[in-house]
């Protein structure tokens, strides 16, 4: 066979091309197809709901009309007995003739649950009528009403009974009957769009509802209809049209690119296949025929070139993201995890807690007076207390628990589904762990202390639980506190506290007074010896002036001690008093006293400082009170 010339030029066309022109084929019959399959659904099923909708009312309609007629039938039947109209002359034994005579020999139906008479002007004849029958009627206004008691609907019916000796027509008393509703209508008889085990009726509690009414007060679910089967039916069959168009097609794509894709495609296939699994070669080795589409020939000269150094880049990458995974995730001085580490761990607890709920405890570590530490013997020192508190801490929890060095000298770890008694437990075993520990051999004289505290929550969203983070700090600052258990486990009480721990204006009056000393105002209270009248020294009391206000120590020293801001604190004071000194503020011949932190005592600053106070020993006593 010759090919023309001409159709040399049409080959090779790139995949593009081809599926272009098959997937705008295959768009088009299947919009046409899905939109008439659609359109013929939606139609039927309207109109089937149309259809079953309204016939569902007729029927509830007639079953009701059905239950009132055979009601009166029966009315029609006590109303004919002697033994019925005798009552009205001697009821004497009317209740035996209610209670039993009215309801032998299956005169009344099963949902009939009472039956009463009234005389002429409405009265019962019995004096307590039994099952909630009225006591009264108006025989100006005899009708069928509903209501409602609990989960029960009743029915009462009155039908009057004419008295047979009268030519006037008149009445000799009133028949009436109190009906279970539903169960009326559920034995009635068997429905065909109504589903009785859905009816459902509007009414309130105690509500009178005439009969006439209930109709639009009546609310139910239908049932299964012969139109659900002939839809079931149509459906069926379009999805089988459907079927058969797609077979079509895909026999035609298959028949188009078999010849142009279907060998080549293959062997690529494989050979990527073999690359993947690590036995493959460069696929010139088994594969060098030309190929019929440009970009499948441009992949078989670019897999070569590519194979090999993608291979040589993909063990270096992996072995680089293990080290930057690693670094980006652990702390470089304890080997724990970081606040990364903790930032997407707390990232991946709240994404969890949607919809499930979750016990999570948060501890939260931190170093008591570790600046006064580190200041005093050194950052490497400094360093190996960091380690040997992480240290202890990691050995101490469980397998599995993770720890997080926050920054500096804070620690946390997260507890998921175990109860606060035993987070508390832990935390203090924590605790003991650092206090056992030898540091001595790192040449510090002073023991060393951490402080915990602990936030627990049990709840199923994310909000609830984000809250944790604050409430452990919280807790963990008041464990700070002198005084303080070193666990603290936070609770409603301390919000107040920390109303001013986190108050910004605070906060930033106290940064203020440390750095420039200015607004801090000293308050020089006399000490009066008792004996001789005469004042022996002035106690030095620290304020802040904030424009016109003071800031009191209460509000002061919870920000001090929760930042650990103590021996810096102490050094702004002393200038402070310093300049109160030069000034001539305090009476000569006096003293003053001035009260250091624990953790100033320890300070080289704050030591230097208190030796330069010491030329004003010849006309003040100086008296130094540690707070801790």
């Amino acid at each position: 066979m010759q090919i023309r010339p001409g159709l040399q030029h049409l080959w090779p066309f790139t995949i593009r091309a081809y599926a272009i022109g098959f997937i705008i084929l295959m768009s088009l019959i299947f919009s046409i197809l899905g939109w008439a399959i659609q359109y013929k659904l939606d139609t039927i099923s309207t109109e089937a709901k149309i259809h079953n909708t309204g016939a569902a009312h007729e029927e509830l309609a007639y079953v009701i009309s059905h239950i009132v007629g055979e009601i009166a039938q029966k009315a029609d039947t006590l109303v004919m007995q002697d033994e019925t109209r005798q009552q009205f002359v001697n009821p004497a034994y009317y209740g035996y003739w209610r209670d039993n005579r009215s309801r032998a020999a299956g005169v009344l139906p099963d949902f009939v649950q009472a039956v009463e008479m009234y005389t002429q002007q409405g009265a019962s004849l019995a004096a307590h009528p039994l099952n909630d029958m009225p006591t009264q009627i108006n025989p100006q206004d005899i009708g069928s009403f509903l209501t409602r008691k609990g989960s029960h609907y009743y029915l009462y019916v009155l039908f009057p009974i004419p008295d047979s000796n009268a030519s006037s027509g008149s009445t000799l008393g009133y028949l009436g009957f109190k009906i279970d509703f539903l169960n009326a209508l559920k034995g009635e008889q068997r429905f065909s769009y109504v589903n009785p085990n859905s009816i459902h009726i509007k009414l309130d509690e105690q509500e009178h509802l005439p009969l006439s009414q209930l109709t639009s007060r009546l609310e139910f679910t239908l049932l299964p209809n012969p139109e659900s089967t002939a839809l079931a039916s149509t459906i069926k069959q379009y999805q089988q049209q459907a079927l058969l168009v797609l077979v079509g097609l895909a026999l035609l794509f298959y028949l188009m690119l078999a010849s142009l894709l279907a060998t080549p495609l293959r062997r690529l296939s494989l050979h990527i296949d073999a690359l993947r699994e690590g036995k493959g070669g460069l696929l010139a080795e088994n594969f060098s025929r030309s190929l019929p589409v440009a970009e499948l020939e441009k992949v078989r000269h670019s897999l070569n070139d590519y194979q090999n150094k993608l291979e040589q880049m993909h063990h270096s990458l992996n072995e680089k993201n293990d080290e930057l995974w690693t670094l980006a995730h652990h702390d470089p001085l304890t080997g724990i995890y970081n606040r990364r580490g903790f930032e997407e761990d707390w990232a991946h607890v709240l994404s969890v807690s949607s919809g499930h709920r979750l016990e999570v405890s948060m501890l939260l570590f931190d170093c008591d007076h570790f600046k006064a530490i580190n200041d005093t013997y050194g950052h490497q020192t400094g360093d190996q207390v960091i380690q040997a508190i992480a240290h202890s801490l990691q050995n101490t929890l469980r397998r599995g628990d993770r720890l997080y060095r926050l920054g500096g000298d804070e620690f946390a770890t997260l507890f998921l589904d175990i109860g606060p008694n035993l987070a508390l437990q832990t935390a203090e075993r924590c605790i003991e762990a650092v206090s056992e520990h030898d540091f001595s051999s790192l040449g510090i004289r002073e023991p060393v202390r951490i402080s915990a505290g602990l936030a627990y929550a049990s709840a199923t969203d994310a909000e609830t639980l984000a809250t944790l983070p604050k409430q452990a700090d919280i807790a963990m600052y008041h464990a700070k506190r002198p005084g303080k258990q070193k666990v603290a486990v936070f609770d409603d009480s301390m919000t107040n506290d920390a109303g001013v721990l986190f108050s910004t204006g605070v906060t930033n009056a106290v940064f203020e007074a440390i750095t420039t000393g200015e607004s801090i105002e000293m308050h020089y209270q006399p000490v009066v010896n008792l004996a001789s009248g005469e004042v022996d020294y002035y106690e030095a009391l620290v304020r802040i002036r904030e424009g016109h206000e003071l800031i009191m120590p209460s509000s002061i020293f919870p920000i001090i001690e929760a930042r650990r801001l103590e021996a810096e604190f102490d050094l702004a004071v002393i200038g402070r008093i310093e300049k109160d000194l030069e000034q001539g503020i305090i009476p000569p011949r006096t003293g003053i006293s001035l009260n250091v932190s624990g953790p100033g005592v320890v300070s080289p600053k704050i030591f230097g400082k208190l030796l330069e106070l010491g030329r004003f020993v010849d006309r003040y006593r100086l008296i130094i009170e540690v707070t801790e």
